[in-house]
């Protein structure tokens, strides 16, 4: 017998056949449909083959009138993400010969009975980190219909639990670590687990994760902050088994750590003390973490907010010449003769602020989620304020999707673009050459009230294209995922 398949496709089986919120996700459903054929497993895995190369190859467009910068971030998303309609794309470029719908009527589909009507994830996050990356999992993960999500998270920070709440979706938690596997209660075993913070989750939890392997009904999925840790002999060896087991997939959170992920995993099998029978090749996804935010009041009827700017990062006189800033403070304040204030969000030992500019300037420490998200979307421009060079090549900032989860744009150069593939060009105040972030800033302030908001406007609709997305995407990869878990046990005889 060869392989056969569920008669109604995994993502309906999901429940998105009749949900136009969800985008009508054809291009997975019916790339299923090309797989349900009677024949070779050889056969099954060309398929298979084009269909990841598809999605792969097709991608978002990226605008940008420098040559450079739009191949360079072209590449970042023909990688990384994938196209709003890869089954269309697929026909028309000619990989396919048939259409989905004549290869369904050419050979009638099997049965695999195997795939759960609910489908059991869990988010696993055991250490006080990464609440945002956790909000964006909930979300993407919960609005996926038949989906049971259970939040397993050490402890709730600075009010997120308000924005996890507001979602208004349907999950269980947040519940203690400790809980997952730990109690009759929450023995239920998941077809995913989510490693929030996978680096450490690894060597946190090693038994429990052992026990999942060992049973083989659990798909992990690994989000990687770090690209560069993986490089790490314990890292390999924490994955390792995972890998063989073809049972992981890495989720990194930026186009450039996907990248610098891509690399480091390719130089596995070369560096190893005990090499692969086969090349490492687990899937590499990117899920931008961002969510959405209950609307804040954006009107410039407050007038120090209405003319304001932020920069982030910890206060550091090594980062930051602060003896500059005010001094560029104090003559925006000369130029525009009008009130404007400029917002310090880090930690640190604050800098010492000269009279002159001491009322327009705010250390804003410790705040809340829905006051931070409030703030920055008052302002108008946002500074990142990198602490190292490694935030653009293989570590995710969470300044960049902070500022568009606020509909604020960035301060952004072209480096910034190039690297955070994601945000789109209308959505910053973009620092050309030979210009510092303060020369940008200037331009901001000169700039009309509606230029202002236009480009807070593209910041809003960057982020909510993105939230749309990871909705869609993650329902895909779940589906894909499922196909591995529930349809690829195949025959005892191959056929050649």
């Amino acid at each position: 017998m060869g392989l056969t398949f569920v008669k109604t496709n995994v993502m309906e089986r999901m429940g998105y056949g009749g949900e136009t919120k969800y985008h009508h996700i054809e291009s997975l459903g019916e790339a299923f449909d090309a797989l349900r054929t009677k024949g070779s497993r050889m056969k099954q895995r060309i398929i298979a083959g084009s269909i990841v190369s598809v999605l792969m190859i097709f991608a978002f467009i990226a605008f940008s009138p420098d040559t450079t910068t739009a191949s360079i971030r072209q590449e970042h998303l023909d990688k990384w993400w994938k196209t709003t309609d890869p089954t269309d794309a697929a026909i028309e470029s000619g990989i396919w010969n048939k259409t989905p719908e004549d290869q369904k009527a050419e050979d009638a589909p099997e049965s695999c009975d195997n795939v759960p009507e609910i489908i059991q994830v869990a988010i696993f996050e055991h250490v006080r980190a990464h609440d945002e990356v956790d909000a964006a999992l909930v979300h993407s993960i919960a609005s996926q219909p038949n989906v049971n999500l259970t939040l397993y998270q050490q402890e709730p920070r600075y009010g997120s639990e308000k924005i996890f709440h507001a979602f208004g979706l349907n999950y269980t938690g947040p519940l203690h670590p400790d809980d997952f596997m730990g109690t009759d209660k929450h023995t239920t075993i998941p077809d995913f687990l989510v490693l929030t913070t996978c680096e450490l989750a690894l060597r946190g939890a090693p038994k429990r994760l052992e026990a999942l392997l060992a049973l083989g009904k659990t798909r992990l999925i690994c989000i990687a902050h770090h690209s560069d840790h993986w490089a790490e002999e314990q890292r390999k060896a924490d994955i390792r088994p995972w890998v063989d087991a073809n049972k992981v997939e890495f989720w990194s959170l930026s186009p450039h750590t996907a990248t610098f992920l891509s690399n480091t995993i390719a130089a596995w099998d070369s560096n190893a003390s005990e090499p692969w029978d086969n090349p490492p090749a687990p899937p590499i996804r990117v899920f931008v973490p961002i969510f959405p935010v209950a609307a804040q009041n954006t009107s410039s009827s407050s007038t120090p907010e209405g003319m304001s700017f932020a920069m982030q990062g910890d206060y550091d006189p090594h980062r930051r010449d602060y003896t500059h800033i005010f001094q560029r403070l104090g003559n925006f304040l000369q130029e525009a003769e009008r009130n404007i204030s400029m917002h310090l969000l880090g930690q640190g030992r604050r800098p010492n602020v000269p009279e002159d500019v001491k009322s327009h300037v705010f250390f804003d420490q410790g705040l809340n989620y829905i006051d931070f998200y409030g703030l920055l979307s008052k302002v108008s421009a946002v500074l990142p304020g990198f602490a190292s060079p490694e935030y653009l090549d293989r570590k995710a900032s969470s300044s960049v999707p902070a500022a568009l989860i606020a509909g604020t744009p960035l301060v952004a150069d072209r480096r910034l673009l190039e690297a955070y593939s994601y945000v789109e060009e209308e959505s910053v105040w973009l620092q050309e050459n030979g210009e510092n972030e303060f020369d940008v800033v200037g331009r901001m302030l000169a700039a009309t009230a509606q230029e202002r908001e236009e480009k807070k406007e593209h910041a809003r609709d960057n982020a909510e294209r993105i939230v749309q997305g990871n909705v869609r995407r993650v329902g895909e990869w779940l589906g894909e995922g499922l196909v591995g878990l529930y349809c690829n046990g195949g025959s005892e005889e191959e056929e050649e």
